[in-house]
């Protein structure tokens, strides 16, 4: 055998051995991939009503070399990476779209035979402004909505402004109205903090007592307490990383059950002395809420009946894994106005057409400062940008791709931004958000 056989003979051994050692892992992270797509791409046609060429150009840019099959009929998307592997989401009228892994159209049918309740659509009242004020509103939206350079999209799709309650200033991109839900990702975690304050002002939770969850009991785990869990210093080992297969990945795109994967994570800090983001610990207190519940149906109509009907936000879509449990730390759906009717409640103390809703005071505790966050979050909300020399009560929901709802009662202002901003170095957050801060 000559040399050169011999070096090709040792690449092609070399390459064998590579992927038959790391052939699981890409798998995974090809189950992944192909979960993400079937998900957003579902959500995106059945909920949101967007076409198929408009999610695969803007939403899709993650994960390459994807085909998606759509089957209205079924309502089922299909997201294969060249035939080998392959994932389904499930679309339910209500509860939006839920990925098949270990379960059936079919099982997910009979899951939740459940009569959410019909929301009427409450709407905002409009309000005028001054001339040169709506002047300087608009040359900021203006840049806003520009997209300057084809290579670092921007792709805002809805901004809100509120102020005394009003819509002063909205505008959408095209084949976006007020009427189009849209995801909010981690902006969810927000609406989960409303859903605990709802048990608490029930008297089913307390927020300095340790967390009810029973595989804690008899561990070191029992001393999380639900305010840990609220300003993710639980000290939970959970690994939130989307570049790799990891706790956060698996949770979302791999696991039936969200909340049950989060809770077997170990402890690898005393609970409240250190801060790390997890989208892990939001879906524990997801299972912990559901376990308020006697039955799947209460629990899964609970946030459409205490919260969205009450505020009137005829648009909001939680979406539950196949288990049933909401993940909410990430897949809820809403338009613009009606993301601004929640950043407004909280806003109002959490009341509404004269009804306290929350418990008072509890939007003063969910935008109070985390110990060792480093003054950027509170419980389920953030508040980095005070950091940015805006005002110091001001703290807003975030998610990826630019979501916000941005919330700042010293100006009795409420602004939302909806985009599918792919990096955030493409578009200057805090130059927008001072532009219109500096208006009012």
């Amino acid at each position: 055998m000559t040399l050169r056989k011999k070096i090709l003979l040792g690449i092609l051994l070399l390459l064998v051995v590579t992927i038959a050692w790391n052939g699981p892992y890409y798998y995974k992270y090809a189950q992944v991939g192909a979960a993400y797509n079937a998900k957003m791409t579902c959500s995106c046609v059945f909920v949101s009503g967007r076409s198929l060429s408009s999610i695969e150009k803007e939403d899709l840019y993650a994960i390459p070399f994807t085909t998606q099959t759509i089957d209205r009929r079924a309502h089922t998307v299909t997201s294969s990476i060249f035939g080998l592997v392959s994932k389904t989401a499930f679309y339910r009228p209500g509860l939006g779209c839920t990925l098949l892994n270990e379960t059936t159209p079919g099982d997910l049918r009979k899951q939740a035979r459940l009569k959410l309740p019909k929301i009427a659509a409450q709407e905002l009242p409009d309000s005028s402004l001054a001339d040169s004020t709506k002047k300087s509103i608009e040359k900021t939206l203006d840049w806003a909505f520009a997209e300057p350079d084809s290579t670092r999209p921007i792709q805002s799709r809805a901004v809100v402004v509120l102020h005394n309650g009003k819509v002063v200033a909205e505008r959408y991109a095209e084949g976006i109205n007020r009427n189009t839900p849209l995801i909010g990702w981690s902006m969810t975690k927000s609406v989960t903090n409303a859903m605990i304050g709802l048990l608490v002002k029930d008297g089913k939770l307390k927020v300095n007592a340790p967390a009810p969850i029973k595989e804690w009991k008899n561990d070191e785990r029992a001393a999380i307490t639900l305010d840990n869990l609220l300003r993710m210093s639980s000290g939970l080992d959970f690994e939130e990383n989307y570049g790799k297969v990891s706790d956060a990945t698996n949770m979302l795109f791999r696991m039936p059950n969200a909340g049950k994967y989060a809770i077997q994570s170990p402890l690898k800090a005393k609970p409240g002395t250190e801060w790390y983001y997890s989208s892990g610990t939001t879906n524990i207190l997801q299972e912990l809420i559901r376990r308020q519940f006697k039955t799947l149906p209460a629990y899964l109509a609970f946030p459409h009946q205490r919260l969205f009907q009450k505020l009137g936000m005829s648009t909001a879509t939680m979406e539950p894994d196949p288990s049933g449990l909401y993940v909410g730390s990430s897949y809820m759906f809403a338009s613009a106005r009606d993301w601004a009717k929640f950043g407004q409640l909280y806003l109002q103390d959490g009341q509404w057409n004269g009804e306290q809703i929350l418990p008072k005071g509890w939007a003063a505790y969910s935008g109070k400062e985390t110990p060792h966050s480093d003054g950027f979050y509170a419980a389920q909300f953030w508040i980095g940008y005070r950091k940015e020399g805006m005002p110091q009560d001001l703290y807003y929901a975030d998610g990826f791709e630019g979501q916000r709802v941005l919330i700042v009662p010293s100006k009795n202002l409420v602004v939302v931004r909806l985009a599918c901003t792919p990096n955030a170095e493409n578009f200057d957050d805090v130059r927008f958000f001072r532009e219109l801060l500096e208006v009012f």
